[in-house]
């Protein structure tokens, strides 16, 4: 329900031109977005026999025997855990792009979606986190590029959801932190220079 509840949210700011503001439910939502396409980009490399798993398998095998998984309800099961697991993980990414502005965000989408491969595909299988295997390279690379897949998708999802005011350039960042960083200067003089008049007055009486 909850899920549903931030959707029609997204549906009513997207009908009425409005940007969102709030960092988890964007966050959380192009998350999803993410792992939906690079569903769809696994389940191709799957039809074609390229890739040996779907992520549904892989996450499924998280809580269950890799047999138990021929069932349908089962393979449902790792699916939305799937799902779960990539809205999450859009959290990060969020914070990533707002502390480094929106700028070449598909190029940050990119790199982090080649962390989240390294993090959770290739220390899974490392550290047998996944009972299901996968042996092919080719298994392998289909799995980056997946993840690029999410990688693009969320952090474009994120510049198209968000507000300018909440997501800024990366050039409108650096010139107000250099703003705030002169303020200060400016206002050390003014104390500094009232303090030696004062001195100055002291003496001339």
């Amino acid at each position: 329900m909850k899920l549903l509840h931030s959707l029609d949210r997204v549906s009513k700011f997207i009908s009425s031109g409005k940007k969102m503001r709030d960092s988890i439910p964007i966050g959380f939502i192009s998350g999803l977005m993410g792992t939906i396409a690079m569903d769809l980009s696994n389940l191709m490399f799957k039809k074609t026999g390229v890739s040996e798993k779907t992520y549904a398998e892989f996450a499924g095998s998280i809580l269950m025997r890799p047999s138990r998984l021929l069932f349908k309800e089962n393979r449902i099961l790792g699916q939305i855990l799937h799902l779960i697991t990539g809205s999450i993980i859009g959290i990060p990414l969020f914070t990533v792009l707002k502390k480094t502005g929106k700028d070449n965000h598909l190029f940050k989408g990119a790199i982090y979606g080649t962390f989240t491969w390294e993090l959770l595909y290739s220390f899974g299988l490392r550290y047998n986190v996944f009972r299901s295997k996968a042996y092919s390279t080719s298994t392998h690379m289909t799995t980056l590029i997946d993840n690029l897949v999410y990688g693009f998708v969320s952090s474009a999802t994120m510049i198209f959801l968000t507000d300018h005011a909440v997501l800024p350039k990366g050039s409108d960042k650096q010139l107000e932190t250099q703003m705030e960083g002169e303020i200060p200067k400016v206002n050390d003089n003014r104390i500094e220079d009232s303090f030696y008049n004062y001195e100055d007055e002291v003496r001339l009486h």
